[in-house]
């Protein structure tokens, strides 16, 4: 085994420290040649060109809905994504997962109003079934600098 080694023709193992150590340099030092993850964002909705280094991925989980008066039938979540730092408003993908012994909901999930630091997902459903459980998963996509 890799963490073996001989000693005056005996193999002897080495110790769990020192394995564990020998395993996080060998792991360092893959991490600090590879170049990192490349994101590229080949068109944004505000038409504007960003410096690519800029490009950044931020995601969350919400999990507290209201019901909607301007749509009936379908409930909705403000989500904060001001930690993110975005410059304009991101790309969003949205869906829900729901727990495992509840109703199917209908539909998918609507973006609305996608702003720079926040947006609102609308989906159908009944406000007694998505307190038990019901979370918004989303990740967004875009810049954070200039």
């Amino acid at each position: 085994q890799w963490y073996q080694r001989r000693v005056r023709g005996r193999s002897t193992k080495l110790p769990p420290s020192a394995a564990m150590l020998l395993f996080l340099f060998f792991s360092l030092g893959v991490l600090s040649v590879s170049d990192g993850v490349a994101l590229s964002i080949l068109r944004m909705s505000d038409g504007k060109s960003y410096p690519e280094p800029c490009a950044t991925i931020c995601s969350g989980v919400q999990k507290f809905w209201l019901r909607s008066n301007n749509y009936p039938g379908k409930l909705y979540t403000k989500v904060d994504m001001s930690a993110c730092n975005f410059v304009s408003a991101p790309i969003i993908t949205a869906t829900i997962s729901l727990p495992l012994y509840s109703e199917i909901a209908t539909g998918g999930v609507a973006v609305r109003q996608r702003y720079q630091r926040s947006f609102y997902a609308y989906v159908e459903g009944d406000i007694q079934q998505a307190d038990q459980g019901w979370e918004l998963m989303w990740y967004a996509v875009g810049y954070n600098c200039q």
